[in-house]
C-alpha cells in the first residue's frame, strides 16, 4: 500500500460505486465528479478523536526562552539582513558537535526540533521559519516540486515531498530587500538532486496543514485510527483543498471498513490535484479489490505511463521487489533508476543490499562505497560506513 507523506506527508486514495462514471476509458481525459467535502468528515466513526490534544498552530511555531536567547545572542547583533540570514543558516547546522540529524519520521514542532537536534525537512523548515522571524527576517515558504518519491515503513510506502524557506528581506524595514542573485535558501535535504527542481511559494497555513497530515500519517501507520482522524481533520480544517490529506483520509476510511467514504475522499483528492497519481493508484487498488478490474487496469496504465520517466518510481519498484525477495528484479529496477539519476545514494544502497542478499559481497561493498560517497549528511554516511565495517568482517 502507498501512503503519502507530503513534506514528509502521508497519502492514499479509494473509490465509490456511485461515482464510477467519473472514470472513463481514458483516465487522462476523465471528467471528475464534484464531491461535497463538507459531508466527508465522519466523526462518529472515530468516537475518541476529540479526546486527543492536537498541537495548535501557535504551539507548532512557538519559541521558548532558550530559543529566544539563541536568536538574541547569536543573530541580532548582525545588522545586515543578508549576513544575518547566512549566519542563521550556519548556526542552525552547527549548534552542537553532532549537528542536526535527518530523520524522515521526525515530525516535530519548532521547539522539539531545536532541542532534540533531529528533524525531517518539514520540521526543520518550521524551526528555521520560527527562528528567522524572531531574527526580524522576512521569509517565504517554498514547496520543491520533486517527482514522486517513496520511503518504505513496514507494510506501507510513504510518498514524500519537500519544503524549504527562502529569506527575502528584513522585517524591520518597510520595503522588501532583494539581493539580486544572493537569495538565501535554508534547506534540510538529504537528497541533493531535489534542490534542482522548480519551486512554488506556499502559505504558512499550508505548511501547518502538512504538519497535521504528517502526524496523522504516522498515527495511521501505527494503527492509531482515532488519532489519525483527529490530525487529518485538523489538516482539512486548516487547508480544505489540500489534496494529500484527502487521500490519507480515504485510506483511513478504507482501513476501518468505510469503503464508500474512502472512495469519495479519493475522488476529492484527485479533484484538488488531478495529477495526484498516488491517489489514482489507490483508487485502482480499491477497484481491483471490488473486482472492477477493467477500470483498475485503465488507471494503472495511465499512471504507469506518467511515472516511467521518474527514477524514484523505478526505485519504488526495486524496493517492492526487494521487499518480496525478488532480488534480481530489484537490481534491474535500481539500475534503471541509477541510469536516470546517478548521484542518488539511495539507489546505490538498494543495489548494495540486493547484491548482499544474493551473496555477492564484492558488489555489495562496491555499491555501499558509492552510497557513502553521495550521502551528504554525516549520520547517513556513518550508517553506510557501519555497514561497510560489518561487510568487511565476512
Amino acid at each position: 500500500m502507498t501512503i503519502n507523506i507530503k513534506l514528509t506527508v502521508l497519502f492514499m486514495v479509494f473509490s465509490f460505486s456511485m461515482l464510477l462514471s467519473a472514470c472513463s476509458s481514458h483516465p487522462e481525459q476523465a471528467t471528475l465528479v464534484d464531491i461535497d467535502t463538507s459531508n466527508l468528515l465522519y466523526d462518529d466513526a472515530f468516537p475518541t478523536h476529540s479526546n486527543f490534544s492536537i498541537e495548535t498552530e501557535k504551539q507548532i511555531y512557538a519559541l521558548d526562552d532558550v530559543m529566544q536567547k539563541f536568536v538574541s545572542s547569536r543573530l541580532l547583533h548582525e545588522e545586515d539582513p543578508y549576513k544575518r540570514a547566512r549566519l542563521l543558516l550556519k548556526k542552525l547546522f552547527h549548534r552542537s558537535p553532532e549537528d542536526l540529524r535527518y530523520q524522515n519520521g521526525a515530525n516535530l514542532t519548532a521547539q522539539q526540533a531545536f532541542h532534540q537536534n533531529t528533524a525531517n525537512c518539514l520540521s526543520l523548515t518550521i524551526l528555521a521559519y520560527t527562528l528567522a522571524k524572531k531574527a526580524n527576517l522576512k521569509i517565504e515558504f517554498q514547496e520543491v516540486l520533486i517527482p514522486e518519491y517513496w520511503v518504505r515503513d513496514g507494510n506501507y510506502n510513504l510518498l514524500t515531498g519537500h519544503v524549504n524557506i527562502k529569506v527575502v528581506g528584513n522585517l524591520k524595514t518597510t520595503n522588501t530587500i532583494v539581493w539580486g542573485n544572493k537569495e538565501t535558501v535554508i534547506d534540510f535535504d538529504p537528497y541533493n538532486v531535489k534542490k534542482h527542481f522548480p519551486k512554488n511559494l506556499i502559505s504558512k497555513s499550508r505548511v501547518t496543514a502538512m504538519f497535521y497530515n504528517n502526524k496523522g500519517a504516522q498515527a495511521l501507520v501505527r494503527s492509531e485510527y482515532d488519532l489519525a482522524y483527529a490530525y487529518f481533520k485538523a489538516s482539512i480544517e486548516q487547508e480544505p483543498n489540500f489534496s494529500p490529506v484527502w487521500g490519507n483520509l480515504g485510506l483511513l476510511y478504507k482501513t476501518v471498513g468505510l469503503k464508500g467514504y474512502g472512495e469519495q475522499a479519493y475522488f476529492a483528492s484527485v479533484n484538488f490535484n488531478y495529477k495526484n497519481y498516488n491517489a489514482w493508484n489507490n483508487l485502482a487498488i480499491l477497484m481491483s479489490e471490488q473486482n472492477r478490474h477493467e477500470e483498475a487496469k485503465q488507471i494503472y496504465s495511465f499512471i504507469h505511463k506518467a511515472r516511467m520517466k521518474n527514477p524514484y518510481y523505478h526505485a519504488l519498484l526495486g524496493e517492492e521487489a526487494y521487499y518480496n525477495g525478488d532480488y534480481k528484479v530489484a537490481i534491474e529496477h535500481y539500475k534503471k533508476a541509477k541510469s536516470m539519476t546517478d548521484k542518488e545514494h539511495e539507489f546505490y544502497f538498494g543495489l548494495a543490499k540486493s547484491f548482499y542478499k544474493l551473496g555477492n559481497y564484492k558488489k555489495s561493498e562496491f555499491y555501499l562505497l558509492k552510497a557513502k560517497r553521495y550521502a551528504n549528511f554525516k549520520d547517513i554516511e556513518d550508517k553506510y560506513q557501519h555497514k561497510l565495517n560489518l561487510l568487511s568482517r565476512l
